[in-house]
């Protein structure tokens, strides 16, 4: 089924990497509207027969209708960033949260109590003397209380920097919010937090760094030359993890997750595997200096790793069980504050390990993932998920892995193999029926949205967020992006947009 479906494009032009219009003719510029590129999408009520479960018949999948989640009405609001959570007692529970960057920072929680249907904003409780939450996450645990963790901002822009770290938590799925309770304080970038299930343990994970970054975004003077440093961000931080065996009323001293040795890493990511053993993939920029300095110039032309940490004593301590990926390819500069996160996810088995990321190894962006059986110690090789043509010129990236409780594992990511402009981008879904081998793609998405609309540093394009949202069931997959469809180039505009892709037998 092909789609009509025009999206308007700013006639100017992309903005180059300083920020500034380039004054080339858009695609808007060019008349070229996606109804007259034949594109071939599966729009609402669409479905396709994909795979097969086990051997079992041929499984129809269907992807449902999109919704606008945040429900602000400003016309400039950029959404972003987004997790998403069910609850495990009431299924139609779903709740969501992510970034905000625009008109001023701050984050963002939104609940449906309809399976996604409609959605209403959420209200956190703040600290103290504190007016503004950033980069918030959510998880429920085995009861059905939702947790919150969110950072808190100070200073004024361009010296805002994250001055505390906070657990909240809502025994009725965000109506109302518990006083947060701190987990951690000044410098704390890139929070991520995972639940154990079984005794309802939190772990935290973050970037911390020092003292010394505030220092140099509030009067401009460099840390001493004789301190081994990653400008923008003090001395390199490491990835830490603090824990809370008391549902989130105090947490422990955070321990050292990152290994000795890599002053360059971030973008972690910890999951709960079996008997309560933590992993956190985190990402190795290497000696990418240029990103974590500021610096102008080129994407980074080294290699970077993803590599995975284990706690086999519940939080404790860390060593490294193994290097996941050790030649990712850099596709572009980012802020060393806000890095694309990779993606882990654990099997029902606890043992058996997915993780999902993209990279320029192909000469354009695409999704790979690579699989563990043996709890992290090894994996298989890197499998593309994409299904479009190898070096096509279009990219695919940002994805998030998710495995259902019957083992289907999914993979949602940003697209744009349908625009030979690469610019378009629509939601895709990759299903796998057999642990990751092989892989067919579906649209989530019913609209294309322009990927050169959000906020944007002076280092890059338009920001589409750190990661984007997905949990998987039997029979869906719950999907959440960064979606620019009510935006344009003058308003920056980004919603957070949700829909279930569904799965049922032939």
């Amino acid at each position: 089924m092909s789609t009509s479906t025009t999206t308007d494009v700013d006639a100017r032009g992309p903005d180059t990497p300083d920020g500034r219009r380039s004054g080339k003719p858009g695609l808007a510029g060019k008349a070229l509207a996606i109804g007259a590129l034949g594109i071939a999408l599966i729009a609402v009520g669409a479905a396709v027969a994909i795979g097969r479960d086990k051997g079992g018949p041929e499984t129809r999948v269907t992807a449902g209708a999109n919704v606008t989640v945040n429900q602000d009405p400003s016309g400039l609001t950029a959404h972003n960033s987004p997790s998403i959570v069910v609850s495990p007692v009431d299924p139609n529970v779903l709740v969501t949260a992510g970034r905000v960057d625009r008109p001023q920072f701050g984050a963002g929680v939104h609940v449906s109590r309809d399976g996604g249907a409609t959605w209403a904003d959420a209200n956190l409780v703040l600290p103290a003397g504190k007016n503004r939450a950033y980069t918030p996450e959510v998880a429920f645990d085995a009861r059905g209380n939702l947790y919150a963790l969110f950072a808190t901002l100070d200073g004024e822009a361009p010296a805002q920097y994250p001055s505390g770290l906070w657990l909240e938590s809502s025994a009725d799925a965000g109506t109302r919010f518990s006083a947060p309770a701190p987990v951690a304080g000044a410098f704390t970038y890139q929070p991520r937090m995972a639940l154990d299930p079984a005794s309802g343990r939190i772990h935290v994970t973050w970037a911390q760094a020092t003292e010394a970054v505030i220092q140099e975004l509030a009067t401009g003077v460099k840390a001493p030359a004789d301190v081994e440093r990653s400008p923008g961000f003090g001395p390199p931080p490491p990835v830490v993890m603090a824990t809370s065996d008391n549902g989130g009323a105090s947490f422990s001293t955070p321990v050292q997750v990152s290994e000795q040795g890599r002053l360059r890493v971030g973008a972690a990511t910890p999951a709960v595997g079996r008997d309560g053993n933590v992993f956190v993939l985190y990402q190795d920029f290497g000696d990418d200096i240029s990103d974590f300095e500021g610096r102008a110039g080129p994407v980074h032309n080294g290699r970077f790793a993803l590599v995975l940490a284990e706690s086999s004593d519940r939080g404790k301590s860390f060593a490294t069980r193994s290097v996941v990926e050790k030649a990712v390819v850099p596709s572009e500069r980012f802020l060393a504050y806000l890095p694309k996160f990779p993606s882990l996810a654990v099997d029902p088995s606890g043992t058996t390990l997915y993780v999902a990321w993209s990279d320029n190894r192909n000469g354009d962006w695409d999704v790979f993932v690579r699989r563990s059986s043996d709890s992290g110690k090894s994996w298989s090789g890197a499998e593309r998920v994409n299904d479009d043509k190898v070096r096509s010129g279009r990219h695919q990236y940002l994805p998030q892995v998710a495995v259902a409780p019957n083992g289907r594992v999914d993979v949602l990511y940003l697209d744009r193999r349908n625009d030979a402009n690469n610019v378009l981008t629509a939601a895709s879904l990759a299903t796998s029926f057999d642990k990751g081998k092989t892989w067919k793609s579906v649209t989530a998405s019913d609209a294309f949205f322009n990927s050169q609309i959000g906020p944007r540093n002076e280092r890059s394009s338009a920001d589409s967020g750190s990661r984007i949202g997905l949990v998987s069931t039997n029979s869906s997959a719950l999907a959440t992006w960064a979606d620019t469809r009510r935006g344009t180039q003058d308003t920056d505009k980004q919603d957070l947009v949700f829909t279930a892709v569904t799965f049922a037998p032939q």
